[in-house]
């Protein structure tokens, strides 16, 4: 009587299989991220992984600026808001019409875009670097796990895909609805939004993609430090909102409008 082969041994080596290609982490990390942060982490490291999302967040915010800035509603209320500022800035009284005439070029439509369009660009690259190191700082701080600032800074890359799907949402939500304060927030609830009113601000903080954005990080580094997701989770939670504070008490939440 002949004896069965074995069983082939079913266990795979990480490193041996498949690799997701960029175009499949990039559209994966919307469905399935955790499947594309347990690749990432056995995975060589590239500078793709981060560059490429930035890139594509730095051309969709510029985008973005050229379009909503361009709106006769929108471009209306920020000269309602700037005129607003130099009226009841500090000496507006005691400027000329010279002065007063300089003042409201520097806050004309094409000052405007091009300011904004240098922080968008300048934002995005900011925001990766930012959170890929605020990411390894919480793992081998908080979590106590050594992880590469490289991996760190490929997570906080890929999750920069939910913001560039979140600034085209916002974009179509603000040309439609034409306000700055249309986006897929509690902003949407207010009427009237003024960015200067930090309980605006806080509305337009609680923005679904940022939750969103602010969950996927939390598998990234999960993943990464091989903890639970809600251990990871709260400390990533945790230092999103004091970021989010932060900038609306201090008034930088502006920039973000």
């Amino acid at each position: 009587m002949e004896e069965s082969a074995p069983a082939p041994d079913e266990r795979v080596d990480p490193k041996a299989r498949p690799r997701m290609s960029l175009p499949a982490r990039l559209l994966n990390v919307f469905a399935v991220p955790g499947e594309v942060f347990g690749d990432l982490k056995t995975a060589p490291p590239a500078i793709s992984n981060w560059l490429v999302p930035a890139i594509f967040g730095a051309v969709i915010g510029v985008i973005s600026v050229f379009i909503i800035l361009s709106q006769p509603a929108i471009q209306k209320q920020f000269q309602e808001r700037q005129t607003k500022l130099i009226e009841e800035g500090p000496g507006a009284g005691k400027m000329t019409a010279q002065e007063r005439n300089f003042a409201e070029k520097l806050t004309g439509p094409a000052v405007l875009k091009a300011v904004a369009a240098a922080g968008a660009v300048i934002g995005s690259f900011v925001s990766v670097l930012w959170w890929g190191f605020l990411l390894w700082f919480l793992a081998r701080r908080l979590l106590k796990v050594q992880v590469p600032f490289q991996k760190t800074l490929e997570v906080a890359g890929l999750a920069m895909m939910i913001n560039v799907l979140g600034g085209i949402v916002a974009t179509l939500l603000i040309v439609h609805l034409g306000g700055v304060g249309a986006t897929p927030s509690l902003a949407l609830m207010v009427k009237d939004f003024d960015t200067t009113r930090k309980g605006h601000l806080f509305a337009a903080a609680a923005n679904v993609f940022s939750f969103w954005v602010v969950g996927v990080r939390s598998i990234g580094l999960a993943k990464l430090a091989e903890v639970s997701y809600l251990r990871a989770a709260w400390v990533v939670v945790t230092f999103w909102v004091l970021e989010q504070f932060f900038f609306v008490i201090t008034g930088l939440g502006q920039l973000a409008m």
